[in-house]
């Protein structure tokens, strides 16, 4: 507030326009409303925390099925099975065919033939 000193007012006089001015300031504050302050929700405890269940719960499955996206498969794929039989028979007939090039097939005998150019 203003505390004003004039030289020919005394010392009540400015205590008693500080008094009219603090007085003025609070009778103007009384008309205007008051800030409304909206009323405490008061919340049940059980039902927060048996949401907050099902919300862990649902995050649990929620990761499950997201860990199966990123794992390994275990064991060959059909494919590799696949490829697995495939090169095996291949392989099976090539021995074959290998076998029957180093077979040793006897031929027609043919008598020997002496030279005897010699005499």
């Amino acid at each position: 507030f203003f505390f004003i000193s004039f030289p020919k007012i005394g010392m009540n006089r400015s205590i008693l326009l500080t008094l009219i001015v603090a007085l003025c300031v609070a009778f103007s504050s009384a008309f205007v409303p008051p800030p409304t302050v909206p009323a405490p929700t008061f919340s049940v405890p059980t039902s927060l925390s048996a949401s907050r269940v099902n919300a862990k719960k649902e995050k649990r499955l929620r990761n499950k099925d997201n860990m199966r996206k990123f794992q390994r498969k275990r064991g060959a794929s059909r494919r590799r099975l696949m490829k697995k039989v495939a090169s095996g028979a291949a392989r099976q007939t090539e021995m074959e065919f290998v076998s029957k090039l180093f077979m040793h097939i006897e031929g027609p005998t043919e008598p020997e033939q002496k030279d005897d150019r010699r005499r």
